[in-house]
């Protein structure tokens, strides 16, 4: 079959993309032909429908009349709204090569170019195309898409924010997303987690990434923790940033705070919070996004991979408060480093069950309202502090406990498995 892989972006290092990565990968070994179609790309390629993008003006614009404030009258804005949502469509029908299967991600349920979905459930209608509907994220987990500034707004979340289509098949990534989305919208779903390649080589020290530590910096005897990442209010990295400054006081080596994914435009202010947070850090914060891509490459610069900058940390921090899954929780327990995690929602009921050992920050913040931040209990932080210290001058039994959840990620999230339920959603489908 030919199959496109559909999202607002391809080839970053967001967690969306490296699914898309993923699936790609799995599919193109069933036998299938497998293309990208975005409205932006970075380390791939792809079929570009350029007002896909969620960084587009005029969705921008529509995006803030939306859910910010309607600075037109409501058929003004719904005029614009249908006008972008027909070029869209036209971008489809001229761009797209016929094709057996749409998989779209994210378009259908998290409302960031509203537009896009219009487009595309109409597209797949109008082409009788079957579509499989991966939804990473809903709307109504994100507070910014909690304020529809008018009826057509509400309406266009309520027909589109799924659709419902005997065409579609709906695909979530956690069972809290399964049920929410049958309660909300009365539409079931089928639930795949998210998976990693447990079978490539690991991410070592070699001749590419040597000078990384250098380049940041850092000495070799220094202690490196890692968080991986974007720079987003909910993956309160606030918390992780607390925690290592009570690592600090407990260890004798230098500690350096590494962050590796990059600020989505909308989190600006947030991004400046983290920066002057870490202006105020008994350690040194990296802000090393600029210097990585989801792939190694040289031009005017030398860039490096996510995965370079897992094989030089020590330790990584995960204190998402909201995920739909969790990547990087995924790709620290593939690395086989100590991972720090508060435990969210997700985590707890998807996740915690399967046995893995992981440095627990619990279940609890409490915000800030002076700061603009999240906080965990001082407690908590350095009874985990003291937790990791103890693994850390314990280099056997840390092993073991890396090693144990390397095997249950291979057993249980890997690419084997995301074949076996691909191959039983392609069969539902007619496939």
């Amino acid at each position: 079959m030919k199959i496109a892989l559909v999202h607002f972006r391809a080839g970053f290092t967001d967690g969306v993309s490296l699914e898309m990565e993923k699936w790609k990968k799995v599919l193109e070994e069933m036998g299938h032909e497998v293309i990208y179609v975005a409205g932006e790309f970075d380390q791939a390629g792809g079929i570009q429908i350029r007002f896909l993008s969620m960084n587009d003006a005029t969705n921008l614009q529509i995006h803030k009349n939306a859910f910010e404030k309607l600075t037109v009258s409501e058929r003004t804005f719904q005029e614009m709204f249908e006008n972008y949502a027909g070029r869209i469509e036209a971008e489809l029908r001229e761009k797209l090569p016929k094709l057996d299967l749409l998989i779209v991600n994210n378009i259908f349920s998290l409302g960031f170019n509203l537009a896009a979905a219009v487009a595309l459930a109409n597209f797949v209608r109008e082409k009788n195309l079957k579509v499989i509907a991966h939804h990473h994220d809903f709307y109504w987990e994100r507070e910014r898409y909690s304020t529809p500034q008018c009826e057509y707004v509400k309406r266009i979340l309520e027909e589109y924010f799924p659709p419902k289509d005997e065409l579609i098949l709906h695909v979530t990534i956690n069972r809290l997303a399964q049920e929410e989305l049958r309660r909300r919208k009365n539409i079931d779903s089928v639930v795949v987690p998210n998976v990693f390649d447990f079978n490539q080589p690991a991410w070592q020290i070699d001749e590419y990434n040597r000078d990384l530590r250098s380049a940041l910096d850092i000495f070799e005897d220094d202690l490196v923790v890692l968080h991986a990442t974007r720079i987003v209010p909910r993956k309160a990295i606030e918390i992780a940033m607390d925690f290592v400054a009570c690592l600090n006081e407990k260890v004798e080596k230098k500690v350096h705070f590494v962050l590796a994914g990059f600020p989505e435009t909308e989190s600006q202010e947030y991004y400046r919070k983290i920066l002057k947070k870490a202006e105020s850090m008994p350690y040194e914060t990296h802000f090393a996004f600029e210097m990585v891509r989801s792939e190694r490459f040289v031009n005017d610069r030398k860039y490096y991979s996510l995965w370079d900058m897992y094989a030089i940390c020590d330790v990584i921090t995960y204190t998402s408060l909201l995920e739909g899954w969790g990547n990087q929780l995924i790709e620290a327990v593939f690395a086989r480093k100590p991972l720090v995690v508060f435990e969210y929602p997700v985590y707890k009921s998807d996740i915690a069950s399967l046995g893995f050992q992981f440095i627990s920050l619990g279940d609890t913040a409490h915000y800030d309202e002076n700061e603009g931040l999240y906080r965990v209990d001082v407690q908590r932080l350095d009874d985990a502090a003291e937790r990791l210290k103890e693994l850390l001058c314990d280099p056997k039994r840390l092993s073991e406990i890396v090693e144990k959840n390397f095997q249950i990620g291979r057993t249980h999230l890997s690419l084997e498995s995301l074949k076996l339920l691909l191959k039983n959603i392609l069969m539902r489908i007619g496939c």
